[in-house]
């Protein structure tokens, strides 16, 4: 079902100085703040540079930067989650598989998290566009598809592209984002591929995570402000995805999974076919999402400063008619009931659609027994 997409995020940029504070070890490590100490040198454990040339710190995950929060004193860190959402029988699926992509492994030592280096970004620069009606708006352009439910999380294999970025502090997504609140005060959080050459100094696609708090009204990316905790050793959030995925040739994915503990209430986020749990925003941060889910997007979206005068690539920079292996998509989308039990969205609250669609489209949405997939984007660059 396709009609305009009516599903309102805030977006812009903040950099807050992160703090640092003490806590116990355990399965479950109890957090006793301390608000007053920044992060310093001392607290590194081991560097870590990639091939590709990014370094990660490895700290403790006792003085991770999601600890300062005034509403995480005390927290306890959950190193798992408790129970898994139940799988949906599938019978068979039509849907070709594209080859999986990877983030790079990070050695980092049992005990302590890799925090990317992110010493070429300057993100004190803030950008924000108006939550969208059914007409474009200054700011931010999407394509994709949304569904209106309670939900208590999601799965999706996103086609990952590295889509062509003209400003160098906007940004090109294709990612999943699931919000709730009022119209003008929604929270969400969300994850994906983005290509955004003020991050890390370059082009290439990277797995960005991403949250907003209605009393704080700041958007947060990775860990530029405390709230998500991470438990991976080994997964770099902001590191550079590969292989990517060329026009009319080799499809590449990843797979997204946000789910809501039944017992601890946590937003769990997982990365991969395997499911590798990297950590989780505590519902104690949010204030509308603290519980569940009231609306779920899958597609690109395009934010920045400068989008409007240059609008940038979505997806693999080419239309959703196109077809597959020439434009971006969506796949095996699934949410998350209050069950904790994947279904697949329904046809009657579930539409697809484009905020500017002389740029940007999204095809019809097609729904089999592995879930709902469509193709999205566009090649911007156009005044319409």
């Amino acid at each position: 079902m396709t009609k305009p997409l009516e599903l309102p995020v805030i977006i812009f940029i903040s950099y807050l100085v992160l703090l640092a504070a003490g806590i116990q070890e355990g399965r479950y490590v109890k957090h006793e703040a301390s608000y007053d100490q920044p992060i310093s040198d001392k607290i590194i454990n081991k560097i870590i540079e990639t091939g590709d040339g990014d370094v990660f710190h490895c700290i403790d995950i006792n003085l991770q930067p999601a600890l300062s929060h005034p509403l995480l004193k005390g927290h306890i860190i959950q190193m798992e989650p408790t129970s898994y959402p139940s799988e949906l029988k599938i019978k068979s699926s039509s849907d070709t598989i594209a080859t999986e992509a990877h983030l790079p492994t990070i050695a980092c030592p049992k005990g302590t998290i890799p925090l990317l280096q992110n010493s070429k970004a300057d993100l004190k620069t803030q950008f924000s566009f108006d939550p969208i009606g059914n007409t474009h708006h200054r700011g931010g352009e999407r394509a994709g598809c949304t569904t209106y439910d309670e939900i208590y999380g999601t799965q999706v294999a996103i086609n990952v592209y590295e889509p062509k970025v003209r400003g160098q502090n906007d940004l090109s997504a294709s990612w999943a984002l699931m919000v709730n609140g009022p119209t003008g005060n929604y929270e969400g959080i969300g994850a994906g591929s983005i290509v955004w050459p003020n991050y890390h100094g370059d082009n290439f696609a990277r797995f960005h995570i991403y949250w907003q708090v209605n009393t704080v009204n700041m958007p947060c990316f990775d860990h530029m402000c405390p709230g998500f905790v991470q438990v991976s050793k080994s997964v770099g959030i902001g590191g550079r995805i590969e292989p990517v995925s060329t026009y009319n040739g080799d499809q590449y994915e990843i797979t997204v999974t946000i789910s809501k503990d039944p017992k601890t209430g946590n937003w769990w986020l997982a990365y991969g076919r395997d499911k590798k749990p990297l950590g989780y925003w505590p519902p104690s941060i949010f204030t509308y999402m603290n519980e569940k889910a009231s609306a779920c997007f899958w597609g690109g979206q395009v934010h920045g400063p400068t989008v409007q005068l240059h609008l940038p690539e979505l997806g693999s920079g080419h239309w959703a008619a196109t077809g597959p292996g020439k434009a971006a998509y969506v796949r095996s989308i699934k949410v998350i009931n209050k069950d904790s039990q994947y279904f697949i969205p329904g046809t009657h609250n579930t539409f697809s659609g484009s905020t500017r669609p002389f740029c940007y489209d999204a095809g019809d949405i097609r729904f089999n027994d592995d879930g709902a997939r469509l193709l999205y984007g566009g090649p911007g660059n156009c005044t319409k």
